[in-house]
Order: structure tokens, then C-alpha cells, then sequence
């Protein structure tokens, strides 16, 4: 495990070209949905009965009530989720393509070899990781067929009384757990197919490797937990200029993590697939 982040390391370092690229996708997201939440979803909050100014139980029921009359019948309400919905599909659309470029990388950079991959990468196997991706969805939906009628009664009655929403915890975290582990078995399988080992053997490497796997996901993902903690912080206690600096690069440490994480990733995968 130590030895996968080690080499996942230095494949960061090796595709620095690629951190910066998501670097300033990212920002591009995160302006617009800065828009997105200043224009549609601050006014929205604004008018959420007050406790201080005497808001009641009935108060955010009735608040509750006027939300789901809009959605149905607010042009201007259905307008800015149109746009949510747009944006969020261009992204899931994009995130496999990005996704295919940076494996394309690391499958070269194995081979020895040195360039830019990443838009090669991205035509060769872009559509092959989107079905990927589809098969993830599909499978990360399937478990909310039986887990959301359960919810929803729940949500109604947290409505009232927030204290009911704990028992919303068990389920959530148990759905999460589910997607971690499909997310990571279709990584692994992704694996395979771009560099031609085949699927079914990269499943298999897969289970071999799943204590590690978690543990390199743990690692990483609290490094990167860790970094928006620290921007967060220091956002609020350095406020003004400073606290501005901050919020723009704070995409870089959690890409540089995810992108890292993913390298590390690869690298256990190829221990078990290019023993030395």
C-alpha cells in the first residue's frame, strides 16, 4: 500500500500538466455554480421562516407546501432546474472522458513512455469509460428503489421534528458503502479494459487487493478531507482578500488528491497485474 501511494506520487508529478487543466475546469464549475446558487437558490433560503422572529412547526410545513407548488407550476423555478439538470449532465458526461485521459497517461507512463497522452486518451477510450460510467449509475440507483420508500416517510416526519432525520444515518451510510465498493470494482475494471488485460482478470486483482485498496482510499481521501478543512478554516479566520485567494485555489489540493488517488490506485493494480 505504501509503495502504490509512493508511485502514485510520482505519477502526479509526472502529469502536472493534467492537474492544472482540472484545476481550471474546476474553477469554470464552480463559477457558474456560484451563479446558479446566488440566483436561484439564496432567494429561495430568504424566505425560510425565521425561529428567532417567531417560525413555527406549521411555518415550515406551509413553507414546505409553497416549495413543491412551485416546482410543479413556477416557470422561473422550473427554468433554473432545467439549467441545474443541463450542467450536471454535461459534467457526468465529461467526467469519464477525463477519466480516459488520465488512465491513457498512466498506461504510457508504464510503458516508458513520455508526452502529453491526455487528449488521445480521451478519444481512444472515452466512450468505453462513459458506458463504464453508465453501468456505475445504474448500479448506484438500483438500491433506492427499496431504500426510498423507506426515506421518504422519514423526510415527511423530519419535517416537524428534525430529530427523526438521525434515523435517515443507517441507511445513508450503508448506501455509501455500496457505492464505494461498485465505484471502486468498475475503477478496477476500467483498468483492464484500457490496457488490454481484460476485464475479468481485473476483477479478480480486484478482491485480491481490497484490504489495500480501502486503505489507500482512506489515506488519501482524509489528506484531501483534511486540506478543505484547512482552506475552510483559514477562509474564516483570515476573512477579506485572503479568504477570496483561498476559495479560488481550493480546488487544487482535493484534485491533486483525487487525481493522486487514482494513481495510486493504477500502481496496486499493476502489482498484482505486472509482478517484477
Amino acid at each position: 500500500m505504501k509503495r502504490s501511494i509512493t508511485r502514485g506520487w510520482h505519477s502526479m508529478k509526472e502529469q502536472f500538466y493534467i492537474l492544472i487543466l482540472l484545476f481550471i475546469y474546476r474553477l469554470f464549475w464552480g463559477y457558474f455554480m456560484y451563479k446558479f446558487v446566488k440566483g436561484a437558490v439564496v432567494p429561495v433560503l430568504l424566505r425560510y421562516p425565521d425561529q428567532q422572529a417567531g417560525g413555527s412547526g406549521m411555518g415550515r410545513l406551509l413553507y414546505y407546501v409553497e416549495g413543491q407548488f412551485a416546482l410543479g407550476n413556477d416557470p422561473g423555478v422550473q427554468r433554473w432546474l432545467w439549467m441545474l439538470l443541463a450542467l450536471s449532465a454535461v459534467r457526468l458526461l465529461i467526467s469519464p472522458f477525463i477519466r480516459a485521459g488520465l488512465l491513457h497517461e498512466l498506461h504510457q507512463e508504464r510503458k516508458g513512455e513520455r508526452g502529453m497522452f491526455f487528449f488521445p486518451g480521451m478519444r481512444l477510450y472515452g466512450l468505453p469509460v462513459l458506458l463504464f460510467s453508465l453501468a456505475e449509475w445504474a448500479l448506484a440507483v438500483l438500491p433506492l428503489y427499496w431504500l426510498l420508500p423507506k426515506m421518504y416517510s422519514l423526510l415527511l416526519s423530519g419535517v416537524l421534528d428534525y430529530k427523526l432525520l438521525l434515523k435517515l444515518v443507517p441507511y445513508i451510510l450503508a448506501w455509501l458503502l455500496y457505492l464505494f465498493f461498485i465505484r471502486k470494482l468498475l475503477l478496477y475494471m476500467q483498468f483492464g479494459y484500457t490496457a488490454g488485460t481484460g476485464i475479468l482478470s481485473s476483477l479478480l486483482v480486484f478482491l485480491k487487493v481490497l484490504v489495500p485498496s480501502v486503505g489507500v482510499s482512506i489515506i488519501l481521501g482524509a489528506g484531501g478531507l483534511a486540506m478543505m478543512l484547512v482552506c475552510g478554516v483559514t477562509a474564516i479566520l483570515c476573512p477579506g482578500l485572503p479568504a477570496l485567494l483561498l476559495r479560488q485555489f481550493s480546488p487544487l489540493p482535493t484534485t491533486l488528491f483525487r487525481m493522486w488517488g487514482t494513481a495510486a490506485q493504477y500502481h496496486l493494480w499493476c502489482s498484482k497485474s505486472f509482478p517484477q
